[in-house]
């Protein structure tokens, strides 16, 4: 009798089980096609991305295909869009609904002023909400873990050489950097400009080889350039032998006209973890809300990471999305290739090494450089 007594028991709750999960599976479908139909009537969607003509085309295609929401898109820097919000929100203009960023270009006026909304709370699709998806799990850039969400984690080939005036055995540690040989032979995209590459390299050789090397490395009477695309044509004309900052979309055309110029192999010291341009960053009082959770949840969906970072060339953190062809393009997914521990000590984009390696790395730029 207690036999059959335990076994009805058992199959109750497993039956009770059964019928929870369906529950939950038919509320979030439910929500998910309710919110899918809400959208389709606003019909619109305003967004701020990365200035790349090719992730805007993909990005209008699929959600318009697939949703039939038009989008509106702007092209521009994080910290302009940033800048732009905030006095269109002084002013009571409520114009973008989500726009892309880490928490540094949000630091300085959209969190302070209340503009930003927390983004978990638009997360619909279990896919997106489940941390196993994710390599390092749920990975934030702020600190309060509500507002900047990090989609992507990759290393990037940003020193590059002219294979007719250096070779790669020459330069396999920074410090070799530091040879005479290669005094006035050196180019680099300058970190006070803003660009993130330029930053990130700039302020991992801070952290890691320290102040007295920036300083050594400085009198090899660098070349610094405010523009990318100058840096890598003054390496593909050999003006230069090394270029520090720019990467591989810089040098694209050149690889294309076959002139002499490759990435270095990662340095023995490694480099620093890049989060991209960040994720997607919900604006308050946004105009369009139903569209807005349908383009959040698409875009942190692996059908949305694929085309993403196949698009943009910046490697997602999502665990079955195949990045194992990036290297091709000098990006290397730090799924593929380090530890969760590793990306931790590497990055320096989330709040609390962004003020506590790349800000102090910045403000011993403009110290230092001329």
């Amino acid at each position: 009798m207690k036999n059959r007594f335990y076994k009805s028991i058992t199959l109750l709750l497993a039956v009770h089980a059964l019928v929870a999960a369906d529950g939950a599976l038919a509320q979030w479908q439910t929500e998910w096609e309710q919110v899918q139909a809400a959208a389709r009537k606003e019909g619109k969607l305003v967004v701020a991305i990365p200035p790349s003509a090719d992730l805007r085309k993909a990005l209008e295609g699929a959600v318009k295909q697939k949703f039939g929401i038009e989008m509106e898109f702007v092209l521009t820097s994080s910290s302009r869009t940033a800048k732009r919000v905030g006095d269109e929100f002084k002013a009571g203009v409520r114009y973008f609904d989500v726009i892309t960023s880490t928490w540094d270009s949000l630091s300085h006026n959209l969190l302070p002023m209340g503009v930003i909304e927390p983004l978990e709370q638009f997360w619909i699709l279990p896919e997106v909400k489940d941390p196993a998806n994710w390599w390092g799990g749920h990975i934030w850039t702020d600190l309060t873990k509500r507002f900047a969400y990090s989609p992507l984690a990759y290393m990037l080939d940003n020193i590059w050489y002219n294979t007719g005036h250096a070779k790669a055995e020459d330069l396999r540690t920074y410090d070799d950097l530091l040879n005479p040989k290669w005094k006035g032979k050196i180019a680099m995209w300058d970190p006070r400009s803003g660009g993130g590459a330029a930053l990130g390299i700039w302020g991992y050789m801070w952290l890691t080889k320290g102040e007295d090397y920036l300083r050594k490395l400085v009198q090899q009477n660098l070349l610094i350039l405010e523009d990318r695309r100058l840096v890598a044509d003054s390496l593909a004309r050999a003006k230069v032998a090394i270029a520090m900052g720019a990467t591989y979309y810089s040098y694209a055309s050149f690889i294309k006209a076959g002139l002499p110029v490759k990435p270095l192999p990662p340095s023995k010291e490694g480099t620093y973890v890049s989060q991209g341009n960040g994720g997607p960053v919900v604006i308050k009082n946004h105009p369009h809300p139903n569209a807005t959770k349908v383009y959040v949840n698409w875009l942190l969906s692996k059908e949305g990471q694929q085309l993403y970072s196949k698009a943009f060339g910046q490697a997602t953190r999502r665990l079955d999305v195949d990045t194992s062809s990036m290297p091709e393009i000098g990006v290397r997914a730090a799924k593929d290739n380090i530890t969760v521990e590793d990306f931790y000590k590497r990055q320096n984009a989330i709040e609390d090494k962004y003020t506590t390696v790349r800000r102090p790395a910045l403000d011993f730029a403009r110290k230092i450089l001329p």
